[in-house]
């Protein structure tokens, strides 16, 4: 008989604005609740962290030969959810988010995409790599690798997309170090490309949009505003903007106006 043992993992509501192997028989099953500082894939209500339904997070234990994968069981929407999965051997244990993420026991790699579509907070905003590692299992705190840059538009008329452009790669494949959580993106491209097409900006309250950026000091990020009539518009975001892992940056909507 399986052994069930519980465990949490746990959303903590510290962002600002800047302004963690199939199951195998004979193992223990183990109810995860993690604990993930700043945040992950979607913005809950009154501006909180908050998992996904279907979210899934590997753990990885320093005796086991693969990381194991565990499923959100309860809790979607909210910053603390309880996960469902197998639990590994070991007495150190390493997760990460996502689960997709390719693992080969020293290093594991994922993928900031290059196109996105926009999405307003309560939605999916995107895939924010979490790591965390600790010697209880019971009790993991998983912690982001990048940041969130918030850029607010306000203006009249439906839009096509937006692209964000920076002077080094901010999409593409990355690799995380499981050992350190040390981050890098290894393939690369120079911008993110926002389909908007289902967008429509309003001339009294800014519409959010949200790019998932590794953390750095940005020198000449640049945006382009492309509407669906008439012509597109450049904007040079303020210079040395800071990202910083696990914290939301905001641009004013003051200097982002799409006028007609």
């Amino acid at each position: 008989m399986k052994k069930i043992v519980p465990i949490l993992f746990f959303l903590l509501p510290v962002l600002s604005c800047h302004k963690v192997e199939p199951a195998s028989p004979g193992k223990d099953l183990a109810f995860v609740s993690i604990r993930a500082f700043e945040t992950k894939t979607q913005i809950g209500t009154n501006a909180l962290p908050a998992w996904s339904e279907g979210d899934r997070i590997s753990i990885v234990g320093d005796l086991s030969d693969a990381p194991a994968e565990f499923t959100l069981r309860s809790g979607a929407g909210y910053s603390s959810a309880s996960f469902e999965g197998v639990k590994p051997e070991g007495n150190m244990f390493m997760a990460y988010y996502p689960s997709s993420a390719r693992c080969d026991g020293i290093t594991w790699r994922g993928l900031l995409s290059t196109k996105i579509s926009h999405a307003m907070p309560s939605q999916y905003i995107g895939t924010l790599p979490l790591w965390g590692r600790g010697k209880d299992i019971a009790s993991l705190e998983v912690g982001a690798l990048c940041g969130v840059l918030r850029l607010d538009l306000k203006g009249v008329g439906k839009l096509d997309h937006v692209i964000l452009e920076a002077d080094r790669p901010i999409s593409g494949e990355y690799l995380v170090s499981i050992a350190d959580g040390i981050f890098a993106i290894i393939n690369g491209s120079h911008i993110i490309w926002m389909d908007a097409a289902k967008t429509e900006l309003m001339p009294l309250k800014a519409t959010p949009f949200y790019f998932i950026l590794p953390p750095s000091q940005y020198e000449d990020l640049r945006i382009t505003v492309v509407p669906a009539e008439g012509k597109a518009k450049e904007y040079i975001l303020p210079e040395e903007i800071e990202i910083k892992a696990g914290v939301f940056t905001c641009i004013s909507s003051d200097n982002l106006e799409l006028n007609d």
